[in-house]
């Protein structure tokens, strides 16, 4: 939407202000519903209440052209109804997480689905759609002239269609199911709605292959002990015993605690969220006040550095593409191997998760502070502000394993609503941080950017410094 508001803007008229509430009505939408969705996905499962959520974003995504043609009232309407779909969708993710994935695999899941759900994830077709707007245009001024002229003489441009698409979800995730066997999460489309595959309805055949599967796996552990190096899920059965890893120990050993654990935990998801007793935690104030802060950066950020490299670079819209996915899609790369690298350092070097989670916060949100505050003052060309940002972006990846995992660390079984606490506190700021730009923008044009970077710098440092002071290595049970 942040490229798609530049074409949408010139072809309806709209100016910064209407833009701003246009991108801030999306979050009108979004704060509604996380806690529901937390609420709902940890009594009762995240698989159903995220496929309820990607139905209702997809219809408002597909919508929002239409609507942005009729009007500014129901392009807002459009994209509050985005909002409330996207809202139940990472407190139903997170919730999968806690009952699904090990403690010793999370930081890796959470990294594996902040990055894709960047715009990393579809950097090709963002890049695709700029070159579809500029192809989209007929300009009478020659190719010399700048992109800010352009942008400035709406009556230069022949009517274009707005454009939007829609977000990729992540390829796969493996994981154990309730009765321990080794599952892969498909694309949502494919993924039943039941909880657990008891449920599912199986052939005779996949129920042999499942068995001789489970089987082989109860073996291995057998014989290897406890120097298990075992074979992963997905491997050939014709491996040897020795070519088996240690991760499948981890991963065997969690399935039997789901075993044990299975009558307990479908007791406790019918039970009523704490949320009193959870709103007295320090730890779950720390994930509230890193959110309400980082979240001011990432949204403003999101919606509107399309602008930024527009007025203060005058980059060709043509271009925009380019200059916005990339910093993302570096960012979604790190976190990547951030999460390989925040559970090797619990795992192998014996580093305590909570120290994991700090560092991760701390480099995540000073790195993109310090290289937006050098892109604001150094930057001279739009090259250069890319590069700094860029390499903000990259650092910021390592807050994938920082604040957003830390629920599933002192209490998994709630941490669908947990994380929904601190999204619902991070729309807070977002609705007013991204209007103000808009309206900051259309009073007083670009020489405002310094103000609002350096106030973004700011959140993000306050919200870091805050969960590390308030972070703690307790883990505690209100089931």
């Amino acid at each position: 939407m942040a490229v798609a508001i530049v074409a949408i803007g010139n072809e309806f008229g709209y100016n910064k202000s209407q833009q701003g509430v246009i991108l801030a009505a999306f979050f009108f939408g979004y704060i509604a519903t996380p806690i529901l969705g937390g609420t709902l996905s940890d009594r009762f499962g995240g698989k159903p209440v995220l496929a309820t959520g990607g139905f209702v974003w997809t219809v408002f995504t597909l919508c929002t052209p239409l609507a942005a043609a009729l009007g500014i009232t129901s392009a807002v309407i459009a994209r509050i109804g985005l909002g409330l779909g996207e809202g139940i969708a990472y407190p139903a993710v997170h919730s999968m997480i806690g009952t699904w994935i090990p403690p010793c695999e999370r930081s890796k899941a959470v990294a594996l689905i902040f990055g894709a759900s960047e715009p990393s994830s579809s950097a090709f077709i963002s890049e695709k759609e700029a070159r579809w707007i500029l192809q989209q245009q007929t300009l009478s001024h020659g190719h010399d002239q700048d992109a800010l002229h352009r942008r400035a003489n709406p009556s230069d441009h022949v009517d274009r269609n707005s454009i939007e698409h829609l977000e990729e979800g992540i390829d796969h995730i493996r994981t154990v199911s309730a009765n321990g066997e080794p599952i892969v999460y498909r694309p949502l489309s494919s993924i039943p709605l039941e909880q657990t595959t008891s449920q599912h309805s199986e052939s005779s055949e996949e129920q042999i292959n499942r068995r001789k599967s489970d089987s082989s796996l109860e073996e291995g552990i057998e014989h290897s002990g406890d120097n298990t190096t075992a074979i992963s899920p997905g491997s050939p059965q014709t491996e040897t015993k020795n070519e088996t890893s240690k991760t499948m120990n981890r991963w065997l050993t969690f399935r039997n605690r789901r075993r044990a654990d299975r009558i307990v935990r479908t007791d406790s998801q019918k039970s009523p969220v704490p949320w009193k007793q959870l709103l007295t935690k320090r730890e779950v104030w720390a994930i509230i006040i890193s959110q309400f802060c980082n979240s001011l950066g990432f949204f403003v950020m999101q919606s509107w550095i399309p602008t930024f490299y527009l007025d203060m670079y005058g980059v060709d819209v043509g271009k925009i593409g380019f200059f916005s996915v990339l910093p993302s899609a570096i960012q979604g790369v790190m976190g990547l191997f951030a999460g390989y690298l925040g559970d090797k350092a619990i795992r192998d070097w014996n580093w305590s998760p909570v120290t994991v989670r700090r560092v991760g916060q701390s480099v995540g949100s000073f790195g993109l502070g310090v290289f937006l505050l050098l892109a604001v003052k150094l930057a001279h060309t739009a090259t250069m502000a890319m590069i700094l940002v860029t390499i903000g972006m990259a650092l910021n990846g390592f807050s994938m394993i920082g604040a957003s995992v830390y629920q599933h660390d002192f209490c998994p079984e709630h941490a669908g609503f947990i994380f929904s606490l601190g999204n619902t506190a991070g729309s807070m700021p977002a609705i007013f941080g991204v209007y103000f730009v808009g309206f900051l923008l259309d009073g007083h044009g670009a020489n405002r950017w310094d103000v609002i970077w350096t106030t973004v710098c700011v959140f993000y440092f306050v919200g870091a410094t805050a969960f590390v002071l308030l972070s703690t290595h307790r883990r505690f049970s209100l089931s």
